[in-house]
């Protein structure tokens, strides 16, 4: 297998299309997270045990469901969004928005606790270096399971049933293939957190 790519000095991670996104990285505990107009990219539907997040469009318009509710078009106008722990939830490019805009969300959480760019560097580092190894490539063929690896470790549960299902079993339900992941991941070698992609 080859080495992996060494970015932990890096602040700006650009990913292709069709899920497009830029994430910057260089404002200690924030994520600015740009998405061009034609991008796919959504943060998926998911919660985080430990950390309230704050969600704040900067530019363009954003859909964002917060468990049950669904805020079709927040724009900087409706400053910051609060996402409590334990509420699932989920934003990407609004469905409204223009052709030509693009959109940047500015994220961080309570605690500040390095977290946040601890995830978003390990995060991009997996995916660029799986789809710089190519389809069909080892990296690929683990990239679910170092993911998985990684969303354990860092506080980022995600939804895997639909929205339907009870808190409790969604909750069980997640922390039970996170689990099994880690396991298999402990004799494969995939650990979703590696020093080459971030130091901290």
């Amino acid at each position: 297998m080859s080495a992996r790519t060494r970015t932990a000095e890096q602040s700006i991670f650009k990913r292709p299309a069709p899920s497009a996104v830029t994430y910057d990285l260089s404002v200690p505990d924030q994520a600015t997270i740009r998405l061009p107009p034609d991008s796919t990219w959504t943060s998926g539907p998911h919660w985080h045990d430990n950390h309230t997040e704050f969600l704040q469009v900067l530019s363009g318009h954003a859909e964002i469901r917060l468990s049950g509710t669904m805020m079709p078009s927040v724009s900087a106008i409706d400053g910051v969004v609060i996402v409590p722990r334990g509420t699932v939830h989920e934003w990407r490019r609004s469905p409204s928005a223009g052709l030509d805009d693009e959109l940047v969300v500015k994220e961080w959480t309570d605690p500040k606790d390095g977290q946040k760019e601890a995830f978003f560097k390990n995060l991009n580092g997996i995916i660029l270096d799986a789809i710089s190894a190519g389809d069909g490539s080892w990296r690929m063929r683990t990239l679910d399971l170092e993911l998985r690896n990684l969303f354990w470790r860092m506080d980022n549960w995600p939804e895997f049933l639909s929205p339907s299902w009870p808190g409790w079993i969604q909750g069980a339900m997640t922390r039970f293939l996170l689990l099994g992941s880690v396991i298999v991941g402990k004799v494969l070698g995939c650990r979703g957190s590696y020093e080459e992609y971030c130091s901290t």
